[in-house]
């Protein structure tokens, strides 16, 4: 674990920001991933909610996994509305702000935003949208993991628009390296459901 996450402290020049505007699906780019997990639903629910974040993200196909993270928000990040400061193993940073946490019998779905990349890798990214969304299959659950981003249309690919742009930043990107980081944590995520 880096120094600047065991520090639990706000990064020097850290200014809170609102979250931008977020955009509907059609002027995102977006990937899907889906894992089952051999466990029911309650179970699996129990067992996410125990497992700390860097355990469901850990580094993978070249990227940065979650180290530690920082409330912002005073009842932290679960709540529509929390928002934590998340430190990634590359020593740089993320803003993540709860958009729906919602949990029924058979399905939970929780949605949020990031933003305020300090990777330079993220350049090209104004946001990033997560969906998670956990449903009941007889005494399996299925979990589908949907990634978007908004581009800036002021940096490429995003001067090319969500068309060619979000294709150059998918065929790059998404289907590559970013889908196996999403993989990986999927995995971790049903490995830790399945313990």
């Amino acid at each position: 674990m880096s120094a600047t996450a065991t520090a639990h402290r706000l990064p020097p020049g850290f200014i809170e920001t609102p979250h931008p505007p977020v955009a509907g699906p059609e002027k995102l780019v977006s990937h899907v991933e889906t894992v089952l997990i051999d466990r029911p639903f309650a179970q699996v629910v129990a067992a996410v909610d125990a497992l700390p974040l860097a355990r469901r993200h850990p580094p993978a196909a070249g990227l940065p996994g979650v180290a530690d993270t920082l409330a912002l928000t005073p009842d932290g990040f679960g709540p529509v509305g929390g928002r934590h400061l998340v430190f990634l193993t590359d020593d740089t940073t993320v803003v993540e702000q709860v958009l729906e946490n919602t949990r029924a019998d058979t399905s939970w779905r929780f949605r949020y935003v990031v933003w305020g990349y300090t990777t330079p890798a993220a350049k090209p990214l104004r946001y990033g949208v997560g969906d998670f969304h956990y449903v009941a299959e007889g005494d399996k659950t299925r979990l589908t993991w949907t990634y978007s981003f908004g581009l800036k249309p002021d940096v490429f690919p995003g001067v090319l628009g969500v068309g060619l742009g979000g294709f150059l930043l998918k065929l790059a990107f998404l289907n590559g390296p970013y889908a196996a980081w999403m993989r990986a944590g999927l995995a971790a995520i049903k490995a830790g459901a399945e313990a």
